[in-house]
């Protein structure tokens, strides 16, 4: 079967971009889709998680978020976070999402890169944080 020069070149060309179109590294949220491996937490009365004050990297620590003024500030590994971006799709958390009387969410914080924390929680999407200088404004 002959193939003409044009379509060989598509052909060609189509089989160069897939490698490079499949790669994990350019979307950060595709590495995520893989189902949900962190069981769900709960509040403990008295006991306040916001992990360690030198987080290791890609290791999950448990972490509470008190959510009476909003998620856009938290302060992990010593220093204050800004939420940058959140990640609707698979959940990393299996169980029960949290009852909404509560204003304290309970989930994991995971340091991703030395610029980069992303939240986990049960019936939540991936909330990833960077860090900031700024304080987080008043609460109201």
């Amino acid at each position: 079967m002959k193939v003409s020069r044009q379509a060989a070149v598509l052909l060609l060309s189509a089989g160069l971009l897939l490698p490079g179109c499949s790669s994990s590294s350019d979307n950060p949220g595709e590495e995520r889709n893989t189902g949900p491996t962190l069981p769900a937490r709960t509040v403990t009365k008295g006991e306040w998680q916001e992990g360690p004050a030198e987080p290791k990297q890609h290791t999950p620590y448990p972490y509470d978020i008190y959510t009476h003024c909003g998620v856009k500030w938290v302060k992990f590994g010593g220093r204050w976070w800004v939420l940058d971006f959140v990640y609707p799709g698979v959940e990393q958390v299996k169980g029960e999402p949290p009852s909404q009387d509560n204003q304290t969410l309970a989930g994991y914080m995971t340091l991703i890169g030395p610029d980069t924390a992303n939240f986990d929680a049960a019936g939540m999407p991936t909330l990833q944080f960077v860090p900031t200088e700024d304080e987080p404004p008043g609460c109201e």
